[in-house]
């Protein structure tokens, strides 16, 4: 959710709160005064009327507002007030109104003095109040939309535009530096601590660059010297049966070792993006060419391979991990294939296939991506081939996934 929605549904569940509760407000206190304003005109109208019946005898009568009569037998009473309904010809319905009652001795004769007047109907008060609350508060509403939108745009766009310069940050550029932001001290201390974690940034990445460039050079010249040496010993002509084994043997560690080194790199080159270089790789016709590696391999084996590969499946990747991918997986199907199984590669636009006969295996197969994992302990595999996958699939923004069905394990990649 953008900031400018999240804020302006903030400010709309605030605001219709706030006008529920000062609208609750405002009825109760507006129904308290318009009551006790009519109490006194009542009471000042009752007296006015005692007034004039005091002064000259006569007896006002306005019906339903005003009554008075003589009456006989009763004493003083105090003034008694009730709500009542009296039938209105003209509207044709009951009008509430409010009425005092009181009996008072003028001049020693009693008389019954009935007051009466409209009350404000409760529900047209709060008709008028919901009206007039709602339309403040859609003016309102409206008008802070209006006004966050427009100073949203204009306060928010230093940071639209680190955003938009972060989008295009690359750590093969040295120079990286952000737009120049004035005016506001936030942005301006984002821009210089992103600029300070960019360099950073950057400076660890050459740093890592050299680091495995040097390791590189540096580990495998002297395992080839190793290797160039051992070849010599086992040519010795006067060499003892035990002690070729033994060389041998050396010369198998050496190799294995400089295997798992090289890997070991490969998969710190890409997880650190060292394969900047990309182009259209025709993953159809990289695929054909993988798979013909493997036929001897396939045919001792007696594995049946099926392909449906569409042609020309363009990527837009670097051509050395597309093969690393297609090789590993290929290898993958076919080394671990059971014999007399089958092999399955499916390749169209949006994804690649390849399944291979087996036994379902009893570990999670989140497991099998991991680096040195190895369904069979005592094989010679270093178990990173499908971390190499995995590598150059999240480098690639690509998704691989893995499912056993139908006695197949399926290893599919979607681009």
């Amino acid at each position: 959710m953008k900031l400018l929605k999240k804020t302006n549904r903030t400010y709309f569940i605030t605001s219709v709160l706030t006008f529920m509760v000062f609208g609750a407000v405002i009825y109760f206190v507006l129904s308290f005064i318009f009551e006790e304003q009519l109490n006194e005109k009542l009471l000042s109208d009752r007296i006015s009327v005692i007034r004039n019946i005091d002064k000259d005898g006569s007896l006002p009568y306005f019906p339903p507002f005003i009554e008075v009569k003589k009456v006989t037998g009763q004493t003083e009473r105090p003034v008694v007030s009730v709500d009542t309904l009296i039938f209105d010809v003209n509207e044709k319905e009951n009008i509430p109104f409010r009425q005092i009652n009181s009996v008072v001795a003028i001049k020693g004769q009693m008389y019954l003095i009935v007051i009466r007047d409209t009350l404000l109907e409760k529900g047209d008060l709060l008709m008028t109040i919901i009206i007039a609350i709602g339309v403040v508060f859609v003016f309102l509403n409206i008008s802070l939309y209006i006004i966050n939108k427009r100073l949203s745009i204009k306060i928010w766009q230093p940071f639209y535009n680190t955003l938009d310069n972060l989008k295009g940050f690359s750590h093969y550029d040295p120079g990286f530096k952000l737009s120049a932001v004035a005016g506001i001290d936030e942005f301006i201390e984002l821009n210089k601590t992103l600029e300070n974690l960019t360099s950073k940034v950057i400076s660890d990445y050459q740093s890592l660059k050299r680091f495995t460039e040097d390791a590189s050079h540096e580990i495998q010249t002297p395992l080839a010297v190793i290797q160039s040496k051992l070849e010599t010993l086992v040519q010795y002509p006067d060499l003892k049966k035990d002690q070729a084994e033994l060389i041998k043997s050396a010369y198998s560690s050496v190799q294995r070792i400089s295997k798992l080194t090289q890997t070991l790199l490969l998969l710190t080159k890409i997880a650190n993006d060292q394969f900047p270089e990309k182009s259209a790789v025709n993953l159809s016709e990289l695929l054909e060419e993988k798979i013909i590696l493997f036929e001897d391999q396939i045919n001792g084996k007696s594995l049946i391979l099926k392909k449906d590969i569409e042609p020309e499946c363009f990527l837009e990747t670097n051509f050395f991990l597309a093969e690393s991918m297609v090789l590993n997986l290929v290898r993958n199907a076919a080394k671990h294939c059971i014999t007399g199984g089958i092999i399955s590669i499916n390749l169209n636009k949006r994804k690649l296939e390849i399944s291979n006969s087996g036994v379902p295996f009893s570990v999670p197969s989140s497991k099998l991506f991991e680096r040195f994992f190895k369904v069979n302990a005592s094989s010679e595999s270093q178990g990173l081939g499908l971390s190499i996958v995995k590598e150059i699939c999240s480098l690639n923004k690509w998704e691989i996934n893995y499912e056993y069905e139908d006695n197949l394990h399926k290893f599919m990649v979607g681009f």
